[in-house]
């Protein structure tokens, strides 16, 4: 999984010092285009399931497309918020 690329909704977060919450689609890509052509034929449909998944308490802000190594630093806890 880690040569893949999956789908990353981030909230939007009036307090970006205190990280930023995000949801992370399961279904990956095997390729960065293929990930970017899923995203942009439907980006509503990623954004309403990040808030659905929030019960409507976050508003989605971006949405991106990552490698799995980046995913699994996010889910090991590695990411640090720089405050930049």
């Amino acid at each position: 999984m880690l040569g893949k690329f999956f789908i990353v909704v981030t909230m939007f977060t009036a307090f970006p010092q205190f990280g930023t919450d995000m949801f992370i689609f399961h279904q990956p890509s095997d390729t960065k285009q293929e990930c970017l052509d899923r995203l942009n034929d439907n980006p509503n449909k990623y954004m309403w399931a990040a808030f659905k998944n929030f019960n409507g308490r976050l508003r989605p802000d971006k949405a991106y497309c990552v490698t799995g190594e980046l995913v699994k630093e996010i889910l090991d806890g590695n990411i640090s918020n720089e405050g930049t």
